[in-house]
């Protein structure tokens, strides 16, 4: 394991690991808003227990969120789904939010969120397929290098990724209704 701060954040990162979500879940209870990024997820996983392939290349994280206020509660999935677009589009990604939980581009699942609420903590799990193979497992699922047609450096991908989820958490607490009138046009 290593930690390096990023953008304001302790994250840290693992080689591998079962699951960003539980090492996340683990580190919170020591740790005040921790990050974890793994290079492989060997169980990553989904909405309804559904496996998350996680295989090398990808950005497999987990984001955990200290105080969260109720108001924003029900809008986290919009919050990460929207920080994921944004990020995308700094690459010069076109992608667009899928509700309940999915990001496409050129019409391919891209990227995933899950988000978990412990009570205490709110655990937001972000998967982005960045230059990963794509397998028969993951479906029609596309990858930022498929798209652009070479490799992408994974961590400004993370740092851009980390800074849009602040942004966007920050604008949606001071103003809930202008962060939604926008949001719209990225759904598909």
């Amino acid at each position: 394991m290593e930690i390096r701060k990023i953008a304001g954040k302790n994250v840290y990162f693992f080689e591998s690991v079962d699951s960003t979500m539980d090492t996340a879940k683990k580190l919170c209870d020591e740790i005040r808003d921790p990050v974890v990024v793994s290079r492989i997820q060997r169980h990553g996983r989904g909405r309804q227990g559904r496996e998350w392939v996680s295989n090398r290349g990808g950005l497999w994280v987990s984001v955990v969120w200290d105080g969260v206020p109720k108001i924003i509660l029900d809008y986290l999935f919009i919050i990460a789904a929207k920080a994921i677009v944004d990020t995308l589009e700094d690459i010069g990604i076109n992608a667009k939010i899928k509700i309940p939980n999915d990001v496409f581009a050129a019409n391919r699942k891209i990227a995933g969120v899950l988000i978990e609420n412990t009570g205490l903590h709110v655990i937001i799990g972000i998967g982005i397929n960045i230059n990963n193979t794509i397998t028969e497992e993951m479906g029609d699922a596309i990858s930022c290098r498929e798209i652009l047609g070479y490799r992408i450096e994974i961590e400004p991908v993370l740092t851009s990724l980390l800074i849009n989820l602040h942004c966007l958490r920050q604008q949606c607490e001071k103003n809930n209704a202008e962060f939604f009138k926008d949001i719209k046009r990225f759904l598909i």
